[in-house]
């Protein structure tokens, strides 16, 4: 005994390796895989021998058809827009209505998504399809900002600078801000920025204009005209507040008020007024 168990440890070894692989999960996984696949066999020759495979596979495919089909010929019952103004609405209701004689299909929730969102005025844009033909849109809408005088066109766009829509004149646009000047729609921020400083007096402003690609013009309709520093812009802006708080009738005789040099501005009349006053008021801008 002693003489075996000193020369011929194999068997306890072999024995201490298998048992050791019962503790490996990948082994039980596949004991139990091996398991199943015996047992699946098993159950087809004994449970499923008189059962048509082939047939069985091709009511599977028919029925998928059939739930394909359901997807891709949905009819149109309600269409209801949220986000969006009245004009807009029309336009994508009648995209959606558009689209379904095309081939209405839930499958496609994105491609009508990406079509909605081609219209200028839609920034973003959700679909969402139901089983009894209701298609529910909710939708960012671009907002109005500024009007753009453009090759004597009038281009409406947002805060952005997106072309929203182009119009022969300025009838109904009137309360958006008017911008003229060579690139001057690259600078709608900065033409938003100014128009919150102007703040009360933005009802006297006729339009602001893009001078030499860095600095504005403010053209009042008193036909006055405040030409603003391209540096110091607060502080030709505080000029301009006191202008007009403090000379009120007198500005109508003043074509116009050139702060470029802030610390020297240059006043321009139509018709030449006292001396007194002209000093009084170029001390007073210049602080």
């Amino acid at each position: 005994m002693n003489l075996l168990k000193s020369n011929d440890p194999a068997p306890s070894r072999l024995y201490y390796k298998i048992n050791r692989l019962f503790y490996r999960v990948w082994f039980r996984l596949v004991l139990i895989i091996v398991f199943l696949i015996f047992s699946i066999l098993v159950s087809k020759k004994f449970l499923f021998k008189d059962i048509d495979l082939n047939a069985e596979i091709k009511l599977l495919s028919e029925e998928s058809s059939a739930i394909y089909k359901g997807l891709t010929e949905l009819s149109i019952t309600r269409i209801f827009v949220k986000g969006a103004q009245e004009s807009l609405k029309k336009e994508i209701i009648t995209l959606i209505e558009n689209a379904a004689t095309e081939g209405f299909s839930a499958l496609k929730a994105q491609a009508l998504r990406e079509k909605i969102e081609d219209i200028r005025k839609v920034k973003k844009a959700f679909v969402k399809f139901s089983t009894d033909g209701l298609v529910i849109v909710n939708v960012i809408e671009r907002k109005e900002a500024v009007v753009f005088f453009n090759n004597d066109l009038y281009e409406v766009l947002d805060s952005n600078g997106v072309l929203l829509s182009i119009k022969q004149n300025y009838e109904g646009l009137s309360s958006l801000p008017l911008l003229v000047g060579k690139d001057a729609s690259k600078n709608i921020n900065a033409l938003l920025a100014l128009v919150n400083e102007i703040g009360s007096y933005q009802s006297d402003v006729l339009y602001y204009e893009w001078v030499g690609e860095r600095r504005w013009d403010i053209h009042m309709k008193s036909e006055l005209v405040f030409k603003l520093p391209e540096n110091n812009l607060n502080k030709g802006l505080k000029v301009m507040h006191m202008f007009l708080s403090e000379t009120n009738k007198l500005s109508k005789t003043v074509v116009s008020v050139d702060l470029r040099n802030i610390d020297k501005p240059i006043i321009r009349f139509r018709k030449v007024p006292p001396v007194e006053y002209i000093g009084k008021s170029t001390r007073r801008l210049a602080g």
